[in-house]
């Protein structure tokens, strides 16, 4: 399906009037054994989210 082919509908059928495309191949990181436990170490921590660690690491879901 090529982009020209296809339509996008809001809630109330009206076009959308933004469409993001993002290419490229992303980054994949080498994350040591050790830097990985001191990530998810740090979600453990109280009063923090995992969403707030990720994001300080620069990490996506």
């Amino acid at each position: 399906m090529s982009i020209s082919e296809l339509t996008l509908n809001s809630k109330e059928d009206e076009p959308v009037r933004r469409f993001e495309v993002f290419t490229g191949s992303g980054r994949r990181r080498e994350w040591s054994d050790e830097q990985k436990a001191q990530i998810v170490a740090e979600s453990y921590e109280p009063g923090v989210t995992v969403s707030a660690v990720a994001r300080l690491h620069g990490l996506t879901s």
